[in-house]
């Protein structure tokens, strides 16, 4: 087919692409009028996203359920604290860890970390179930978080049973101090799940620097290790991780 006077072959297939460019985006057009998701709220799309409510393709107004906003104290509990314990979660610690590190080696102020294991916690699983196991947890974190100092220390939840407490300004013969005082405290507590009382011991394990690692998970491992070295003894008791620095630390 020839091209009309004065048009070239170039001209011809650009304006093809603009009528193909055209109905696309008609298309597009089309396809986002028929969609009746009212998006003019974004917390109303994560709400049906999280709580996993009826599609609202179609839905009629009767059938969506009215929507509740957040409250601050709500978003702050799903953001930072554990959903089983009243701890803070562990990513939050960590990070906070790092922080206080970072603060106490330019300024040369001592810091202290506990690893706190629950004593016993599988046999509280396969005795009493795991919803006692649930609430042995929230209990113990309810100890740390009413013997530590709300204004300065921190309490969060490590991994299975085990607790992390963080204790700025705090050398190692005060967190030593506070150790024990934690593990009386807890010794001391009984727990009523249903009509059983319930009682429970820890095992802590203290890194602190200066003495022990220089960085944040090298110092919960410290920690952790000497906490695992009091669970292997029985339990129920305090121990310092070993004054050696990790390979590269301060």
């Amino acid at each position: 087919m020839s091209n009309k006077p004065g048009q070239s072959s170039g001209n011809k297939r650009a304006d093809e692409w603009v009528i193909k460019d055209n109905l696309f985006h008609r298309r597009v057009t089309d396809v986002r009028n028929q969609v009746t998701w009212d998006f003019d709220s974004t917390e109303k799309a994560i709400d049906i996203l999280q709580t996993g409510g009826p599609s609202r393709f179609g839905a009629s107004a009767q059938q969506q359920p009215e929507y509740q906003p957040l409250s601050d104290e709500e978003i702050e509990a799903y953001a930072f604290f554990d959903s089983t314990t009243p701890c803070l979660k562990f990513q939050y610690m960590l990070r906070m860890l790092r922080r206080e590190l970072k603060r106490g080696k330019r300024f040369n102020r001592p810091i202290a970390v506990l690893v706190v294991a629950v004593d016993g916690f599988q046999n509280i699983v396969l005795k009493h179930g795991p919803s006692a196991a649930d609430a042995m947890l929230a209990f113990v974190g309810e100890r740390l978080n009413a013997v530590t100092r709300s204004d300065i220390d921190l309490a969060g939840r490590y991994v299975n049973e085990r607790f992390l407490i963080i204790l700025p300004e705090t050398p190692g013969k005060g967190a030593t101090i506070a150790a024990e005082r934690l593990r009386k405290d807890v010794e001391a507590a009984v727990m009523q799940w249903q009509w059983h009382q319930l009682q429970v011991t820890v095992s802590i394990g203290i890194a602190h620097r200066p003495g022990h690692a220089g960085e944040a998970e090298e110092l919960i491992v410290q920690a952790d290790m000497a906490c695992e070295s009091v669970e292997r003894t029985g339990g129920n008791n305090i121990a310092i991780a070993q004054m050696t620095e990790f390979v590269g630390a301060e």
